[in-house]
């Protein structure tokens, strides 16, 4: 019997930014917020569902308004030891997720603007199209 695979094709509209920072999750957002005027609120943890593995979850904060919306997601999970939610990207603490235009901003704009939170101590932009787990954040 011959197999047949359904492909799908996803569209990526979201920018990913990596933050290295000694902070706690809630003093990070809190600085977020008080910098760039945003309303970063806790949610329920984002859960992932692995093949064959039971959820992992991830902490998040959200800012929705009408133009975009940012999360915050801490980038190792608080349940299991060694589960990232950008496991080829362990060095980064925490993830930012933009979809949408911040305030038209760039990426290279929003990468300066976060620069100067004072928790922060290395942020980059993530490509996506190396990243192998970036369905990680569709939700």
């Amino acid at each position: 019997m011959k197999k047949t695979k359904l492909l799908i094709d996803y569209e990526y509209d979201f920018e990913l930014f990596g933050i290295a920072s000694s902070a706690k999750f809630f003093k990070l957002a809190w600085a977020i917020n008080s910098l760039l005027s945003t309303k970063l609120v806790k949610l329920d943890d984002y859960t992932i569902d692995y093949d064959k593995e039971e959820p992992v979850n991830y902490l998040n904060y959200c800012h929705e308004d009408d133009s975009c919306i940012i999360q915050l997601f801490k980038n190792k999970s608080p349940d299991f030891e060694n589960k990232y939610i950008l496991p080829e990207m362990t060095h980064f603490d925490f993830v930012i997720k933009i979809n949408g235009s911040f305030q038209t901003f760039a990426a290279e704009e929003v990468i300066k603007e976060l620069r100067e939170v004072k928790y922060i101590e290395y942020i980059a932009p993530i490509a996506l199209e190396k990243l192998k787990s970036k369905d990680n954040f569709l939700n």
